[in-house]
């Protein structure tokens, strides 16, 4: 009995270690490199979702922004609703109608039409029609979305559409756990301070099993140095 109860809480003593000690060597003393070069994707690039049925052309990029065309494939059922904490998303239609779940309601934009996604407003842009929808805006800063964004988008495209597993429990959320910190972007639904810790102390379990905020197989072609 008496092994028992010090098995058990050596257990426990060891848990509470890694789940104090783990994240503060993941995040602050052995971080990820900073984004590599090729990480990237370059003005003229494209990049496409299966998953999401979206396609993406950059049109400019400068050293904070990015700038892209969307395009809506017909019937795209677009990403989950999500959050971003730190930016806002301008969706004004060039081309067909393009659907936005905005914060519980479903907006219905035109060409011509333009609506903003504040920080903090969970939202989904999809098309339910049968034609394709394009949204482009122009190449303001108004526009513009984080830099860190563009390779968001290229390393989430990747790794979604690599295999349907991907996209459910654990591997979604492992890998959202080093996707989310870096690139501000949530799921909708679970407060973002409750995902904040518990990808705090998922996300040094999720690198240990091979999940990365980037990975060199999934960056744009053309960018690998």
């Amino acid at each position: 009995m008496l092994l028992k109860q010090r098995l058990v809480q050596a257990v426990i003593v060891a848990a509470v270690a890694f789940v104090l000690v783990a994240p503060v060597l993941d995040r602050f003393i052995f971080p990820e490199p900073d984004l590599p070069a090729w990480a990237y994707p370059a003005v003229g690039q494209v990049f496409h979702s299966e998953t999401e049925g979206f396609s993406q052309r950059v049109a400019k990029i400068d050293d904070e922004h990015i700038w892209s065309e969307l395009t809506l494939h017909p019937n795209a059922p677009g990403p989950p609703a999500h959050i971003h904490t730190t930016f806002a998303e301008r969706f004004m239609v060039a081309k067909g109608e393009v659907s936005l779940f905005v914060d519980g309601q479903t907006k219905v934009l035109r060409v011509g039409e333009e609506f903003l996604v504040e920080p903090g407003v969970a939202h989904k842009p999809f098309n339910a029609t049968g034609t394709e929808a394009v949204v482009l805006g122009p190449e303001t800063p108004a526009y513009g979305l984080p830099r860190d964004f563009g390779v968001f988008l290229t390393q989430a495209y990747g790794f979604f559409d690599d295999s349907p597993a991907n996209g459910r429990p654990p591997r979604a959320l492992l890998q959202m756990s080093r996707f989310s910190p870096r690139y501000d972007s949530w799921l909708a639904g679970p407060p973002v301070l409750l995902q904040r810790g518990l990808f705090w102390i998922l996300g040094p379990i999720a690198r240990v099993l091979g999940y990365r905020s980037y990975y060199e197989r999934f960056a744009p072609q053309g960018k690998r140095e």
